[in-house]
């Protein structure tokens, strides 16, 4: 049976279009978050103009608007979240996996915001080498781990709330690339020292760019309480 993709009831684009100048009047923005905000209400609608879309054969036409494009948008990333997901699915060993999420603490969201490009990387590296090193001491598994990792930046509140959600093999490649380990069913390594390494990784990946002054902490009293942290006060 064919199925019938229906527009949903409620759009981000239609809440946005409701409310946003009023959110964004109580909420400062900065000039990116404000473009995003712009792209998305009026995207596929005659604000971006539109196109004739026509059939060769009957020659039926319809007018469509165009798409904003931005990478924000749920609407135009839907058929590329699909594709990525599909990828993602073909490259999947058949073994369990787990689902392992690392998350930073509310004081360091204003430097976050100030930071992203240099903090999202620290926060990939520092959970793979937290993962990897973890799964590969002989007293846990003795293996090498398999990651997929997305970053998320958004919470369920539609706030913002950077987190790493990782896909991880339940088992991995010995050490000598000789056999597979696989980890105890329902068990893959023990989160609260998993949680202490990935964190003792993040805060010194932190103070090493704060020593080498790739760190933004203008205008924030977060990012002041940031920066003695930092400097050991």
């Amino acid at each position: 049976m064919e199925q019938v993709l229906l527009r949903p009831r409620l759009e981000v684009a239609d809440i946005l279009r409701a409310h946003g100048e009023t959110y964004q009047a109580r909420h400062p923005l900065s000039a990116q978050q404000r473009g995003v905000l712009r792209r998305l209400t009026a995207c596929r609608t005659a604000a971006l103009g539109g196109h004739v879309d026509a059939c060769a054969g009957c020659g039926f036409t319809r007018i469509s608007y165009n798409s904003c494009r931005d990478r924000h948008c749920p609407k135009c990333q839907a058929l590329k979240r699909a594709q990525w997901l599909e990828t993602r699915l073909e490259r999947l060993l058949p073994v369990p996996h787990f689902h392992v999420v690392f998350t930073l603490p509310e004081a360091l969201k204003p430097l976050l915001l100030g930071n992203q490009r240099v903090l999202y990387e620290l926060l990939f590296r520092a959970a793979a080498q937290a993962l990897l090193e973890l799964g590969a001491d002989p007293k846990r598994l003795g293996a090498q781990l398999g990651i997929t990792a997305i970053l998320h930046t958004w919470g369920q509140n539609l706030l913002f709330h950077p987190h790493l959600h990782c896909v991880v093999t339940g088992g991995g490649l010995a050490a000598d690339g000789s056999r597979w380990l696989a980890t105890r069913p329902n068990y893959l390594l023990p989160v609260k020292a998993l949680a202490k390494l990935f964190q003792g990784k993040f805060l010194a990946g932190l103070k090493e760019l704060y020593r080498a002054e790739r760190l933004d902490l203008r205008g924030s009293v977060e990012a002041l309480t940031v920066r003695r942290v930092l400097r050991g006060k």
